[in-house]
């Protein structure tokens, strides 16, 4: 290498050295060719070469160790499980069939439909006689008889519902004596004089929307229509017509509902009948009509409830009469619904028609002027709520002012006093009432009420006939091991102020008075005890035996009509 670099110096040493140091300048002329060749270019294109790495298998030595632990078990509260047992079997027939003293049949049949999320529909047959008769009074023979059925539609949203039934009852007017000196022989002998019998058609249909609840975007509505049509064997025929709707619809915490209701009755009957003859003067018609509408607001808060309305009221006949009632009621809940102290004020236009009447007391007269009764106002509070689970109570007071309030008095012009006339009058009314309730799962129910009554009639000489001036009733029901189940019912109804224009001859003269043209007397008052064994055999078939009234007396519900003494009555019934 130093060879090399030694040559290279020398020569250019000698190069430089024999350069002429005299400036000579050259001038060259000519043409000159400059040409670049030709390049080839490698048409190579780039590509990628996918290749895969092997890892090799990693291997872990995981050495084996034990933890040592130690842990104390703590019992716990065993876990509550709802189980949703099986909706139980569900039978479409029921057979009721029974006898007892007075030769008293029973028969009863239902037939229903079973679960359905498209329509429920039943039907339903009775009969309830009695072929013997109370000694010492006239013929009391007596037979209720009575078929109908119904059915409800469920649509997407609203609920359909039509009911239709006939019913007969037939039975006597036998508050006289056998005995009696004013009653001809012939009207006590021959049982048609004081037959009666009441034919019964009812109709009915309702169309509402199903509860949506507390939804402030759905309307609430219903609406329904009711129609009778009733006649007796003296000729009398009424029909009664009501229909009526409601809307109504939340506003965030209030419920603002209006309701609307009519209803025109019409009643042809005899002026005046003959005893035991049903044959009469001139019919007369009358045609009387209610109307009703009632805006009213529902509020609630935490612990408290109040509603607000007015109902306004029309009772039109020969003339048409306005009413305006409050329609006001609060409560609040204390203690979590332990007490619920509560108060309102009402009132209204009480509808009076010859099936209400008949249905209270069966003996009157239809050949009376019926008037509807008024209640002016009707103020009322008290205190209810649930001391426990299984008991619950209500304590109550209340008054009332009725104008043409209805009585029951004798009637001496259609009958030998063995019918009631109508008599009316203005009353004042305060009721006390009380209320408690027991019940234990299934196995034990028990309830009992008091009431009682004063009464203030605007003419001092009338009293409150026939109306009692305290109630109490107690029933119980008692099932033991699904088997044998034990019912009993107790009522017991106070004294009645009753008159008669004859000088009772069942009364001692010190238990009477003679006043105003009348003898005025106070009806006893009386205890009905009742008691019901039932033997279940299993879930189809049942027997049982009834003792009404096991005390025997013979007490009078009305005046001169006694009723029976103890009946026993029993039977079986069989589900299918």
């Amino acid at each position: 290498m130093k060879n090399s670099v030694f040559i290279v110096c020398f020569f250019a040493f000698h190069f430089v050295v024999g350069q002429n140091s005299t400036h000579d300048t050259y001038l060259g002329i000519g043409t000159g060719r400059r040409t670049i060749a030709k390049t080839e270019k490698n048409q190579e294109l780039p590509k990628t070469i996918d290749s895969t790495v092997k890892i090799s298998e990693v291997k872990y030595y995981l050495e084996p160790k034990k933890h040592e632990t130690d842990f104390n078990a703590v019992p716990i509260k065993a876990a509550k499980l709802k189980i949703v047992e099986p909706l139980d079997k569900l039978y479409s027939g029921y057979v009721k069939g029974a006898a007892g003293t007075y030769i008293m049949p029973f028969f009863e049949v239902n037939y229903n439909s079973t679960r359905s999320k498209l329509n429920s529909w039943g039907a339903n047959a009775f009969h309830h006689s009695a072929l013997g008769n109370i000694k010492d009074v006239g013929i009391n023979q007596f037979s209720e008889n009575k078929i109908g059925g119904f059915y409800k539609h469920f649509l997407d949203k609203q609920d359909l519902l039509v009911g239709l039934s006939y019913s007969r009852d037939v039975f006597h007017y036998y508050g006289f004596s056998q005995d009696s000196l004013i009653v001809p022989q012939e009207y006590i002998d021959n049982s048609d004089t004081t037959r009666q019998a009441y034919n019964l058609i009812e109709f009915s249909t309702e169309f509402k929307k199903r509860n949506v609840g507390r939804d402030t975007s759905k309307l609430n509505y219903k609406g329904w229509m009711d129609y009778h049509f009733l006649n007796n064997a003296s000729g009398s025929i009424e029909n009664y017509f009501l229909i009526g709707a409601q809307v109504g619809k939340f506003l965030k915490k209030e419920e603002f509902i209006a309701s609307i209701e009519v209803d025109v009755n019409n009643l042809n009957q005899a002026q005046w009948i003959n005893n035991g003859q049903w044959e009469s003067t001139d019919n007369m018609s009358s045609t009387n009509a209610i109307v009703k509408a009632n805006p009213h607001i529902f509020s609630r808060g935490k612990n408290w409830k109040a509603k607000a309305g007015l109902s306004m009221q029309s009772n039109i006949d020969y003339q048409a009469k306005f009413y305006f009632y409050p329609d006001l009621e609060c409560s609040y809940s204390l203690f979590n619904d332990l007490f619920i102290p509560y108060l309102g004020v009402n009132g209204g236009l009480k509808r009076n028609n010859l099936n209400t009447l008949r249905i209270i007391n069966p003996f009157i007269s239809d050949d009376d002027t019926i008037q509807n009764t008024n209640q002016r106002i009707h103020l009322f509070g008290g205190i209810r709520g649930s001391v426990s689970n299984n008991i619950t109570f209500n304590l109550s007071a209340g008054f009332e002012k009725l104008n043409d309030m209805y009585f029951f008095i004798p009637d001496t012009i259609s009958s030998y006093e063995n019918k009631f006339q109508l008599m009316y009058d203005n009353m004042d009314r305060t009721t006390f009432a009380g209320q408690i309730s027991y019940k234990k799962s299934e196995k034990l129910k028990l309830f009992s009420k008091g009431e009682f009554f004063i009464y203030s009639l605007r003419d001092e000489a009338n009293k409150a006939w026939q109306m009692p001036n305290y109630k109490f009733t107690f029933s119980g029901w008692y099932d033991l091991a699904d088997k044998i189940i034990v019912k009993s019912s107790i009522f017991l109804i106070g004294s009645r102020a009753a008159f008669s224009y004859i000088e009772p001859v069942n009364l001692d003269p010190s238990e009477y008075e003679f006043s105003n043209n009348r003898y005025e007397y106070q009806l006893k008052p009386f205890i009905d005890m009742n008691l019901g064994l039932e033997y279940r055999y299993n879930k189809r078939i049942s027997a049982f035996i009834n003792f009404n009234n096991f005390a025997a007396k013979k007490y009078q519900r009305w005046t001169n009509y006694p009723v029976q003494s103890i009946n026993i009555f029993g039977g079986a019934t069989f589900t299918f």
